[in-house]
């Protein structure tokens, strides 16, 4: 069955600014990995954050509320960041520092590479490794045969095991965190929105049926759905006839739903291409699935069991709520090893590519998140291109 011609789309200028070209996760509320789960990139979650164990994230877990990283080796590649209580699991793995507004406490034998600095109480389990100093707002409590490699600093009592070692120790008069942290996630989510907006302002392109039950193939364009859902078992197939900077733009006004081990695979394509489901409502990714592209939902976001995202080209892709939660299931992946965050085109200079006005910096501890500036997803040309099937 032959579909009708789509819109050629021509290159596309990236989604987020640089502000948040790292972020693979973006939850409005919470976010949840399951257990052995991956994130090539950072977590912003608006309310809570939780990793299972054995999972990993390659970037940074920045939250409003409370972090929690699972035990048995779970490991964050960047740092902590988050205006709640921040919870590492035993032998867990932090590349960078933790920083609280609430109480921190690290697991037995976990390592942290950066300092650890708490508004509440900091607690370092039985053989943890601190390689920075630990600043507490209230008491701090050094494990037995823990290491701290810099200072041990509290406005509290401080504590170290008769086995455990610090560079030293000494008093603070104030807490040493009070502003700094997240405290909400206001201007993300309604820039994501704006995101949205703009997306579906590129037109209906081609219909497509709101169920997929057998393979397709489909050259890049617009393409629209009341809402959208395949089989189980289904094949999509994005062509991009070896062009280069091609894009393919899914605007689903209500919901997006894939089957178990539904397959959505790019052929003939460059290093330029991108590919964007824009979601009016929820998305939920079946089973044992491998989806391409970058979601944004203005609901919630569920990835199966097994199930990996991955980007178009060297983009690590993403999924990201506009008002709602994310959650993954056990060794679910999100991004790819190498990839270089969302993004992976620079639009070319002259007219045709304007972009949504940059968010002013605001006063956050991370300077990863000092603004989004979204950029509208544009087509180039007005040429038709027949899609098949």
């Amino acid at each position: 069955m032959a579909c009708a011609p789509a819109r050629a789309a021509g290159p596309a200028a990236p989604l987020f600014g640089k502000g948040l070209n790292s972020v693979s996760v973006f939850s409005n509320t919470y976010a949840t990995t399951g257990a052995n789960s991956t994130v090539f990139g950072s977590v912003l979650s608006g309310g809570v954050a939780t990793t299972g164990a054995h999972s990993a994230v390659s970037g940074d877990i920045v939250s409003v509320g409370a972090t929690t990283t699972g035990g048995g080796g779970s490991s964050v590649g960047g740092s902590i960041i988050n205006g709640g209580v921040a919870t590492t699991g035993d032998g867990s793995i932090i590349g960078g520092g933790v920083t609280s507004v609430g109480a921190a406490t690290i697991g037995a034998n976990s390592r942290v590479g950066g300092n650890l600095v708490s508004a509440g109480v900091a607690t370092t389990g039985d053989t943890s490794r601190v390689a920075g100093s630990v600043k507490s707002g209230g008491a701090a409590s050094i494990g037995a045969n823990a290491v701290v490699g810099g200072l041990v600093e509290a406005v509290g009592a401080i504590s170290v095991s008769a086995s455990g070692k610090a560079g030293g120790t000494g008093s603070l008069s104030a807490a040493p965190l009070t502003v700094g942290v997240r405290t909400d996630v206001l201007t993300e989510s309604q820039q994501i929105s704006e995101a949205q907006k703009t997306l579906k302002s590129m037109g209906a392109g081609t219909a497509l049926a709101t169920t997929m039950t057998t393979d397709m193939t489909l050259y890049a364009g617009v393409f629209s759905a009341a809402n959208l859902s395949t089989t189980a078992g289904t094949t999509l197939t994005l062509d991009g006839q070896n062009k280069g900077n091609q894009s393919w733009v899914f605007n689903i006004e209500d919901y997006l739903v894939t089957g178990a081990s539904t397959r959505i695979v790019l052929i003939n394509a460059g290093a330029g291409d991108s590919v964007v489901w824009n979601s009016g409502g929820y998305s939920s990714l079946g089973a044992s699935s491998s989806f391409l592209g970058t979601i944004l939902a203005r609901d919630y976001i569920s990835v199966g069991a097994n199930t990996s995202v991955t980007g178009a080209g060297v983009s690590c892709g993403g999924v990201f709520s506009a008002t709602s939660y994310v959650s993954t299931g056990d060794s679910a992946q999100i991004g790819g090893g190498g990839c270089l965050g969302i993004d992976n085109f620079t639009p070319p200079a002259g007219p045709g590519w304007p972009t949504l006005p940059s968010v002013p910096e605001p006063s956050s501890y991370l300077t990863l998140l000092t603004g989004l500036a979204f950029l509208g997803l544009l087509l180039r040309g007005k040429k038709r291109q027949p899609a098949s099937a």
